[in-house]
């Protein structure tokens, strides 16, 4: 009796791994966004800059968004460039990760995930010390700090 338990017990845990996780996050409304800077956003990868930023985006009639450019102005920067877009954009929560970023500065270089809490109800971006790792490993990742808005505002 006790096999019995135990074996139906491993199937149901082993069944568990076999559902399929939860899909994208489905984003609305679709069609383009623009992204630009409340205030100013810090910059950081061995120098610290305080930057304006613009930028844009796609959320296709699927409801699956992307981030197609991200530009740095003032000062030393736009020696950061991002490159390699698009960038896919997920959400759990109210965290929103911008997916596989590449950046290209003059201290380095970086690749990964950005993410940061997301408010909905005022489209509201904020990055708080959010980092993406150095490219190649090993040296300091790229911080980013400050706030964006998404206009229009979208909703998953």
């Amino acid at each position: 009796m006790i096999k019995k338990i135990l074996s139906a017990g491993a199937l149901a845990a082993s069944a568990v791994f076999l559902v399929p996780q939860a899909s994208a996050q489905t984003f609305s409304p679709s069609g383009p966004f623009t992204i630009t800077n409340v205030g100013t956003i810090t910059v950081s990868k061995g120098i610290t800059l305080s930057c304006s930023l613009s930028g844009g985006g796609n959320v296709t009639t699927g409801g699956a968004a992307s981030v197609t450019s991200i530009i740095l102005s003032g000062g030393l920067c736009g020696s950061v460039s991002f490159t390699a877009t698009p960038y896919a954009v997920t959400a759990s929560g109210t965290t929103v990760t911008i997916n596989n970023v590449t950046v290209t500065a003059i201290t380095g270089n970086c690749f990964g995930n950005l993410s940061g809490t997301y408010n909905q109800l005022t489209g509201i971006l904020t990055f708080s010390g959010a980092t993406i790792p150095s490219n190649p490993v090993g040296g300091s990742p790229c911080k980013v700090t400050g706030t964006v808005k998404l206009s229009p505002i979208l909703t998953y």
